[in-house]
C-alpha cells in the first residue's frame, strides 16, 4: 500500500475521523461534561503535520534524503518536551510526584533516552547552546511556552471553566504541562517546514532519494523512539489511567494509528531497493549524457 496511490488513504480517513469527533463533541458538550473540545483539537492539530509529511513524501519522493537530517529537530523537540513534563510534575510537590510516579518515570526515561540517542546515533553533543543554535525549534518552544501562559491565565482569570478553577489560581506546573502539550502538537512541523522549504531552487543540490546506511539507522532510532513515546502517550497511559471517555480514546488511537503508518511508509521510502535503483539510474544516465556532451564540445 505505501507504494500505490492508496497511501494517502488511510491518514486522510483517520484526519477526518478526528475532524467528525471534534466537531461532535463541541456540538454535544454540556456543562456537566468534562471539557474535551480543546484536547480533541489538539491531536488533531498534531496529526496535521503528520499528513502534511506523507504527502509531500509521497508527491515528491526525491525528498526523501533531507529528512533523516532534521529528524534530530523533532528529538529535541520531544527531548524538550520531556523537560517541560518533568518540571511540570517537580512543581506539584513529592506527594503529586508519588500519585504519577508512572508518568514521572516514563518521562525521565524517555528524556534519557532522547538525548542518548541525539549524543550516540546522531553525534550531537550535550550542551544547550548547540539546542539554540537550532531556531526553528527554539522558537517553537518559546512559542509553546508564551501560548501555554497566555491560555492559563485566559481560563482562570478571564473565562474560568469552574470556581475551584479560580480559586486554585495560576498554576506554575499548569502553564508546564499546557507548554508540554503546545510542544508535542508541533513537535514534528521543524521537519515539515524544512521538507517544503526544498521547493527552493537552492536547496536542488541537497535533493535526492538515495539514504546512507547511517542515515538509515538513525532513523531506525529515531522511529523506535517516537513510537514507544506515543506508544505509551496514546494506548498504555490512557488505559493505565481508566479513561472513560471514549472520544478521547478514539482520538489517541487515530493519533497512534497515523504515527506507526507514517512510520511504516517512511521506513519503506528510506529502505526500498526501488528508490536506489531508481537514482541509480539517473546517475548512469545523467553520467552517460555528461559523456556526450563533452565529446560535442571537444568535436566543437
Amino acid at each position: 500500500m505505501h507504494g500505490t496511490g492508496c497511501t494517502l488513504v488511510l491518514p486522510g480517513s483517520l484526519l477526518a475521523v478526528s475532524a467528525v469527533v471534534c466537531v461532535y463533541r463541541q456540538m454535544t458538550e454540556d456543562a456537566n461534561d468534562i471539557p474535551l473540545t480543546g484536547f480533541l483539537a489538539s491531536i488533531l492539530m498534531s496529526m496535521l503535520p503528520l499528513v502534511a509529511l506523507k504527502a509531500k513524501i509521497w508527491s515528491c519522493n526525491d525528498r526523501v534524503s533531507l529528512v533523516p537530517m532534521v529528524l534530530v529537530k523533532t528529538l529535541l523537540m520531544h527531548a524538550a518536551l520531556e523537560v517541560l513534563r518533568i518540571l511540570s510534575q517537580f512543581s506539584e510537590g513529592w506527594q503529586s510526584m508519588v500519585f504519577n510516579r508512572m508518568n514521572l518515570g516514563f518521562d525521565c526515561a524517555m528524556l534519557a533516552a532522547a538525548l542518548a540517542a541525539l549524543r550516540y546515533s546522531f553525534g550531537l553533543p550535550w550542551s544547550l547552546s548547540y539546542v539554540l543554535d537550532h531556531r526553528d525549534v527554539r522558537n517553537l518552544i518559546l512559542m509553546a511556552i508564551a501560548a501555554a501562559f497566555v491560555s492559563e491565565v485566559f481560563f482562570v482569570f478571564v473565562m474560568p471553566i469552574n470556581e475551584s478553577v479560580t480559586k486554585q489560581g495560576l498554576s506554575v506546573s499548569k502553564v508546564l504541562f499546557a507548554a508540554a502539550n503546545y510542544v508535542d502538537v508541533v513537535g514534528f512541523m521543524p521537519v515539515v517546514w524544512r521538507l517544503y522549504q526544498a521547493e527552493n531552487a537552492l536547496d536542488d543540490f541537497s535533493v535526492g532519494t538515495v539514504v546512507s546506511l547511517e542515515a538509515r539507522q538513525q532513523v531506525r532510532v529515531f522511529f523506535a523512539f517516537v513510537c514507544t513515546f506515543y506508544l505509551w502517550d496514546d494506548v498504555l497511559e490512557p488505559i493505565s489511567s481508566s479513561l472513560d471517555e471514549q472520544l478521547a480514546m478514539m482520538a489517541h488511537i487515530a493519533h497512534f494509528m497515523l504515527l506507526i503508518d507514517f512510520a511504516g511508509f517512511f521506513l519503506f521510502q528510506v529502505g526500498s531497493p526501488a528508490t536506489l535503483k531508481e537514482q541509480g539510474r539517473k546517475g548512469n544516465e545523467l553520467e552517460r549524457q555528461g559523456l556526450l556532451d563533452d565529446d560535442g564540445e571537444d568535436d566543437v
